[in-house]
C-alpha cells in the first residue's frame, strides 16, 4: 500500500504568505463585502499547509492590510511589491525555523512569537504536532 503522506514532496518554504483579492469593477459596498468574505480563507490557502494548520490550531488567523512588504519578502521569488494592490498578511508572524527532510519523514520547527516553538513530524502514515 502506498504511503498516505509523502514527506519528500510536501511543499514548505520560509517566504511570508501574502494575498491580494481579485481586482475588478465593484461598488464600494460589494468591494468591502468581497474582501471581508475572501481575505482570511485566501490568505490561509497561500500558506504552506503546516503553517495554516498551526495557525488554525492556535487561533492565529487574524489578518491585516499590508502597505509595505513583510520583513522576509523576497522580490525575486514573490515579484515586485505593488503598493496600489490591496494586500493582506497575518497580524502575528509564525516563522519556519527548521526544515529536515528525509525519505522517512519531514520535520519542521515553527516559532510562533510568545506561543513558543512548535514541531511537526510528518511521516508517511502519521503526523505529530508538539510544542517544544
Amino acid at each position: 500500500m502506498p504511503p498516505v503522506i509523502d514527506p519528500e514532496t510536501l511543499y514548505v518554504d520560509n517566504l511570508p504568505a501574502i494575498w491580494s483579492p481579485v481586482q475588478w469593477e465593484l461598488t464600494e459596498e460589494e468591494r468591502i463585502e468581497e474582501i471581508e468574505t475572501q481575505a482570511t480563507a485566501s490568505l490561509l490557502w497561500t500558506m504552506d499547509a503546516p503553517e495554516a494548520i498551526l495557525r488554525l490550531l492556535l487561533n492565529e488567523v487574524a489578518i491585516q492590510r499590508l502597505y509595505a512588504p513583510p520583513k522576509d519578502y523576497k522580490t525575486e521569488e514573490q515579484g515586485e511589491w505593488d503598493p496600489d494592490v490591496i494586500t493582506f498578511g497575518p497580524v502575528r508572524p509564525i516563522k519556519l525555523e527548521t526544515v529536515e527532510r528525509t525519505r522517512e519523514h519531514l520535520r519542521l520547527v515553527y516559532r510562533a512569537a510568545d506561543l513558543g516553538y512548535w514541531e511537526f513530524t510528518i511521516e508517511p502514515e502519521r503526523v505529530v504536532i508538539a510544542r517544544i
